[in-house]
């Protein structure tokens, strides 16, 4: 079992006080992340619309269904188009 130095008071303190001095830094972190997820997820559900349609005009013009594999491929098409 590996060594695990237990903290002192003042390394604690010492701790404790830096987590209050980066607190604002750590709450502006979170809420990018936030702001970048929401970016993303925004983006992929346009993606999603986008590939449906893309499905449904083809499948129309086609006459028949594209499986699972073919719509993969007119996803990842559509985003390099």
């Amino acid at each position: 079992m590996p060594y695990t130095k237990r903290w002192s008071e003042q390394e604690n303190s010492q701790f404790f006080h830096l987590l209050q001095l980066y607190q604002k830094d750590f709450q502006y972190i979170a809420q990018q992340m936030k702001k970048t997820y929401t970016q993303v997820r925004s983006h992929y559900y346009n993606l999603e619309i986008k590939s449906s349609r893309l499905t449904q005009k083809l499948e129309k013009s086609l006459g028949y269904g594209l499986d699972r594999m073919e719509r993969l491929h007119l996803i990842v098409f559509d985003e390099i188009v």
